[in-house]
């Protein structure tokens, strides 16, 4: 049997089974729905936005073998957009992380340990720009604002006291306490317990065939053994002739 055979077997025992696929697409879905109803944690985000500008170095910026030349506007772009990702790297450190810690506890008078703060943090690059973005996310909406709010002055006070004070940062976009919770994505995830459901039943319906070594025709006995198949009997159902019974029932009297 070629591949397209093969295909064409499949998707026509799928086609048969379609109620059961169906089944289990629904099961799918329900699952995912009563598992993110009942235990996913609900998470609270608050972020910040920096720009990130240089400097005027005639060291680090300039192209010119005139030292008193200032760097363009560019150039200076160019080389804060470079170094973009060895800052993030600096605010991934566990020492910056604590810091971020000891200040917040002493503004708030909590008890964050640094692995919370590097845990609740994610960092954007906005592509092409001197623009990033710091997130913080974690179960409670007080927790995520302090810690971005002290990034506000945390992340420009780190940049400026890195590599000379080359490239430093401003605040864009400050940060804001939730009001709501991130969303649960109740159709995004119910979607990929269908999808879910759906490819494992059309397995179950396909291993079921593969495994099923019954002879159910005269297609299955030409496929197995490569024999044509001349005749089959058909099955006979034996009734008694209607005169027959109306004897019996005479000789009984």
């Amino acid at each position: 049997m070629n591949i397209d055979a093969n295909v064409q077997k499949i998707i026509s025992l799928l086609l048969k089974k379609w109620k059961i696929i169906v089944l289990f697409a629904l099961i799918g879905a329900l699952l995912a729905y009563v598992y993110t109803a009942n235990f996913t944690t609900l998470t609270y985000s608050s972020s910040v936005e920096f720009l990130a500008y240089s400097q005027d170095s005639q060291q680090e910026l300039s192209d010119s073998t005139t030292a008193s030349q200032q760097a363009s506007n560019t150039s200076k772009m160019n080389y804060a957009i470079k170094m973009l990702d060895t800052y993030i790297e600096l605010f991934k450190t566990n020492e910056f992380n604590q810091a971020i810690a000891d200040d917040v506890n002493k503004e708030y008078s909590t008890s964050y340990t640094s692995s919370q703060i590097k845990n609740a943090l994610t960092f954007e690059i906005i592509e092409n720009t001197a623009m990033f973005k710091i997130t913080a996310t974690t179960t409670d909406a007080d927790m995520s604002y302090q810690i971005a709010h002290q990034l506000e002055t945390s992340i420009p006070e780190k940049m400026e006291d890195t590599n000379n004070g080359l490239v430093n940062a401003s605040v864009e976009d400050i940060a804001l306490k939730a009001s709501t919770s991130e969303s649960l994505e109740y159709p995004k995830k119910c979607l990929i317990g269908f999808a879910a459901g759906a490819v494992l039943a059309a397995i179950y319906v396909i291993l079921r065939d593969i495994l099923d070594i019954r002879v159910k025709g005269s297609d299955d006995l030409a496929e197995r053994y490569g024999i044509p198949v001349l005749g089959t009997i058909p099955e006979f159902e034996f009734k008694p002739a209607a005169k027959n019974s109306a004897k019996e029932k005479g000789a009984r009297k």
